[in-house]
């Protein structure tokens, strides 16, 4: 992808490391999306209700260890994404919530209610709890 000199997007239940840096070497403006839950087993039962509905399943085994190395990866995304816009879709029916944002790796926004999960990865920088955090975006 990155030799082919064209924009691309990949999906995929972990952030790719390697592409990223990769692209990153090879002048790409990367961007993330990343778009978690709170816990794996909500994952589990949307995942069960869709494929009830006829539609796309994953091996339930996966759910768990792909959503514990989704999270082992995203402060290393923070590092290598030019961009990176962190997402709760916790709650069910109200669509995903815009909870961080990181431009080259710094923090330039956040959310006054962090979920427990972003608290959980990224420590102290989400723990101090209060008003809306907004810094001057950093260019690249």
């Amino acid at each position: 992808m990155v030799c082919a000199r064209r924009s691309f997007a990949v999906e995929d239940w972990t952030v790719d490391l390697e592409l990223l840096e990769k692209a990153r070497q090879a002048s790409y403006t990367t961007k993330v999306l990343f778009i978690s839950t709170e816990d794996p087993n909500l994952n589990v039962g949307r995942v069960l209700l869709r494929m009830n509905q006829s539609g796309q399943g994953v091996p339930l085994g996966t759910i768990h260890e792909s959503y514990e190395e989704a999270m082992r990866s995203l402060p290393e995304a923070r590092k290598h994404a030019d961009d990176l816009l962190v997402y709760d879709n916790t709650e069910n029916g109200r669509g995903h919530r815009l909870v961080a944002r990181f431009i080259a790796g710094e923090l330039v926004k956040t959310t006054q209610t962090p979920p427990d999960w972003l608290k959980a990865v990224f420590g102290r920088e989400f723990r101090g709890e209060g008003k809306q955090q907004e810094k001057p975006a950093r260019g690249r």
